[in-house]
């Protein structure tokens, strides 16, 4: 499932899985699509964001 690559990728990284999104095709994945689900081939791209936390400064 993706919520592993997900989760793997977070460790990583060194964060939290909880402040990233992974989109495919400009669609959010969940973790308990699969790559077949999702209709992925090879060399097709994840994008991964990091989430932005509060703040405002002036």
């Amino acid at each position: 499932s993706m919520g592993k690559l997900k989760k793997s990728y977070a460790e990583r990284q060194g964060v939290g899985v909880a402040t990233l999104r992974f989109l495919f095709d400009g669609k959010r994945i969940n973790d308990d699509e699969t790559p077949k689900q999702l209709e992925m081939e090879d060399n097709d791209t994840i994008e991964v964001y990091q989430e932005q936390v509060g703040g405002y400064s002036s």
